[in-house]
This record gives structure tokens, C-alpha cells and sequence, in this order.
């Protein structure tokens, strides 16, 4: 992953913050000395764009309608200012992303599938006093995306399937991926020879519009962008998880957990895949502009989460 809303590239957490957190005692107010996670007041932090404000009140909603106090701390940034508030407890709980939680963590990390990337976790989260809950089948990550057109014409449903054309099409990207990227394509799946061209919009219009128009052949859209399913896109399968497992996971303080609060929260995370997850942003994008508080609601009942 590269400069992005949630990339963990440029927001590793710093040794010295890891060493610091690990080191002092927590100023977290839920802390009644017992560990046994049973207060009922919890802050819910949020990372600085609407997807991960949505599941902030996602998760947030159902602990109040559970009996929870529930504040919100919302718009917090890059990692290394949450893990800080979840150490001193300014925030109890952020939705965050497995891969990106692991590499940011542990930039040497080499865990790539979800069974993998969760297994490593708790290496890295326990000596921060942090721990995190069952991760949600839906995920936010980098995609190799090309049209249905394309995918039907020359049989590609794999990254893999990329290399017997490679030197004939043009990938469109932000400008770090080339260099993050194109060693990793060429090692993993044999894909080489691909045209870059740098389209510094995070898999926006000006990189949907490339490709919609075949100026190139393959683009770089992450998998909960609405214009995947408003477009009929195809998303590349990644069998060898070239790029880490994203999916939805909740980060949080050791001592706020409780069987309660798994209980409920993992209840959740179970009905989030990456389709609820695009068809989320999209709402949120609708012409009536609605907040992350109401599209989480809506959806919240209409799963039976809230009468």
C-alpha cells in the first residue's frame, strides 16, 4: 500500500511511540484496575475519511443500543496519533485494517493472507496493551481492476493471467506504485513489461476514466470504491496475496474488552463484506448527502442490528 488514506506505508507506527506505550502505565478512564473490561463508557475513534467514520458508527451503535455510553472522537489521522489516543485512552476503539495494522506496526512483517496477517497480530498489539476482535470477511485494499470487457476478451481473471499480455497493456496508478509494486508483480506472478502511467488520484475519476476509455488496461482501484460495482468492473483474483489482507478489524484496548463487547461486535463484523462495504461509501455519496451517523443506521436495521 502507498500514500493513501489508510496506507501503511507513510504511517508506521515509530519504535520510539511503541517503546513509549509499552512502557508507561494507561491513563485510560474505562481502567478500573481489574482488567475486566466491564465499564460501560467507550470512546470510538475514527481515521480521516468517511469509510472508517461509517464503521465507527457502525460498531458504536450497536454498543449503545446494548447499554454502552458511547462517545465519538472522530476524523484522528494516521496511525501513529490513534495508537497513541488508544494507549492513553483518549479513544478505547478504532475500525482499522489488518494488513496495514501489521505492516505499520512491523514494517518487516511478511504475514500476506487474513489467517496469516491475524496470527502475527498479537506479537506486535500486546506489548502496546491492545488487542483486536474477529476481522470482518470485507476489505479495503489496493486491487488490480480492468473492465469486463477486457476480462471477457482475453480470458483474465487473475493477476497471474496479466503476464502473456503484459507488454502490451498500460497500468494506470499514483505515482509510488511503480517502484512499490512492479518487482513484487514480476516475482510473484511472472507479470512484466507493463506500461506505468501515473495518475495521482487514489483510483479516482481521472484513473476510472483512463480506463473506461482503454487509454489503459489496468488500473489500481481500492476494492470498496464505488465505481467498481457502478461500472461492472472486475477486480483480479490475488491467490498468492501479492498484496496483505485489508480486511475490516477492530482495534482496541485491552482492558475495555469483555465477552459482551466480542460478542457483539464480532456478531457485526461478520455481515461486513467488501460489497456492504462499497454499497456504505456509496450511500454515503448519494445526492442527499447523508451522514456516516445515518448511513449506518440504515443499514444497521435493515440488518436487524436496531429496531
Amino acid at each position: 500500500m502507498f500514500t493513501h488514506k489508510k496506507g501503511f506505508g507513510l504511517a508506521a507506527v515509530a519504535l520510539a511511540v511503541t517503546a513509549t506505550l509499552a512502557g508507561c502505565s494507561s491513563a485510560n478512564p474505562l481502567d478500573t484496575g481489574d482488567g475486566d473490561g466491564d465499564s460501560t463508557a467507550i470512546t470510538i475513534g475514527s481515521q480521516g475519511f468517511a469509510e472508517n467514520e461509517i464503521l465507527a458508527q457502525v460498531y458504536g451503535q450497536v454498543l449503545a443500543a446494548n447499554g454502552y455510553e458511547v462517545t465519538y472522537n472522530t476524523s484522528i489521522g494516521e496511525r501513529e496519533a490513534f495508537i497513541t489516543g488508544l494507549g492513553d485512552g483518549s479513544i478505547d476503539l478504532i475500525p482499522e485494517y489488518a494488513g496495514n495494522l501489521l505492516y505499520g506496526s512491523d514494517p518487516d512483517a511478511t504475514a500476506s493472507s487474513i489467517e496469516d496477517v491475524t496470527a502475527a497480530l498479537p506479537a506486535v498489539l500486546e506489548p502496546l496493551g491492545l488487542t483486536t476482535l474477529e476481522p470482518a470477511p470485507g476489505a479495503d485494499a489496493d486491487a488490480f481492476v480492468v473492465t469486463k470487457k477486457f476480462s471477457e476478451e482475453n480470458n483474465v481473471t487473475t493477476i497471474g493471467d496479466l503476464a502473456p499480455l503484459a507488454d502490451t497493456l498500460t497500468l494506470a496508478a499514483n505515482t509510488p506504485f511503480e517502484q512499490r509494486w512492479f518487482g513484487k508483480l514480476a516475482d510473484t506472478y511472472g507479470v512484466e513489461g507493463l506500461t506505468f502511467k501515473a495518475i495521482d488520484d487514489f483510483g479516482g475519476p481521472g484513473t476510472l476514466g483512463e480506463l473506461l476509455n482503454n487509454s489503459v488496461q489496468v488500473a489500481d482501484i481500492y476494492t470498496t470504491t464505488p465505481s467498481i460495482k457502478a461500472n461492472d468492473l472486475v477486480v483480479l483474483e490475488d491467490p498468492k496475496f501479492l498484496i496483505p489482507a485489508q480486511n475490516v478489524v477492530p482495534l482496541l484496548n485491552e482492558k475495555i474488552n469483555s465477552d459482551k463487547l466480542a460478542k457483539l461486535l464480532n456478531a457485526v463484523s461478520a455481515k461486513i463484506t467488501t460489497d456492504v462495504l462499497i454499497d456504505l461509501n456509496t450511500a454515503y455519496a448519494g445526492d442527499d448527502k447523508p451522514s456516516a451517523k445515518v448511513v449506518a443506521e440504515k443499514w444497521l436495521k435493515d440488518n436487524g442490528f436496531l429496531k
